[in-house]
């Protein structure tokens, strides 16, 4: 028998030039999941534009993949839910499940959902984001009822998507998290994996990031009990999730 035979599949929608979200969900996503992918298109204007248009297109991804029959959806994308705030976030993210008809999450209901589920109502925030976009999350997580404990930006000039390791450590290091905090890394299209990985241990706290909490939403959404790289990136995250 194929391994494909019996796998269970999930759709995940990515802007068109974010490079990290599929290779990060491959890494965190049990092998009995087999992963499917839809690129947003190519749209003109400068980021802040397009982020006020990807949202129209969600729907039409999701539908892009014709008969094949998928279980949930994750919309590798923060964005654009920033400008909604929560409410208005968790709202759409009803909307296109049913709609669609099987469980869908914008990254950043996940992390919302992630972060209710561990009992976290402070944040310390790292963020790749130019200012602007930095202000738009905290303000959507302030939304959400989040204390922000600290916000540290990982570069201000810089796109998420040039960024490295080695800078995103570098703002790790500047990270005073409270004992009642999580961490969390933001942005689907930052390298955050390895980060997790190796901070995880150095704090009393959880840290997170958007494509972990895509992952935790997919394992639950499927009714999936965690894998062991997941298990070994959020343990408190992944201990939420039953055989």
């Amino acid at each position: 028998m194929h391994p494909l035979d019996n796998a269970r599949r999930v759709g995940i929608i990515t802007p068109p030039a974010n490079p990290v979200v599929e290779p990060e969900l491959h890494a965190l996503l049990p092998d009995t999941l087999a992963m499917y992918s839809a690129r947003l298109p190519v749209l003109p204007g400068d980021l802040q534009a397009r982020n006020r248009a990807y949202g129209e297109h969600y729907v039409p991804a999701m539908r892009s993949f014709g008969r094949l029959k998928l279980e949930a959806f994750y919309i590798g994308m923060t964005g654009v839910s920033y400008r909604k705030g929560m409410a208005a976030d968790r709202a759409w993210n009803d909307a296109m499940s049913r709609e669609i008809g099987v469980p869908v999450a914008t990254a950043s209901m996940a992390i919302v959902s992630a972060l209710a589920q561990l009992g976290i109502r402070r944040l310390c925030l790292v963020s790749p984001y130019p200012k602007w976009l930095t202000d738009e999350s905290v303000a959507y997580w302030v939304s959400a009822g989040l204390e922000l404990a600290q916000v540290v930006s990982v570069a201000d000039e810089m796109h998420p998507y040039d960024l490295d390791s080695q800078a995103v450590n570098a703002a790790m290091a500047r990270v005073n998290a409270p004992a009642d905090a999580a961490v969390l890394l933001t942005g689907t299209g930052l390298i955050t994996l390895p980060t997790v990985l190796e901070w995880q241990s150095r704090f009393a706290v959880p840290v997170l990031s958007s494509n972990l909490c895509g992952a935790w939403f997919i394992s639950r959404a499927l009714g999936v009990a965690a894998s062991l790289a997941l298990t070994a990136a959020t343990p408190a995250l992944a201990a939420t999730l039953h055989h």
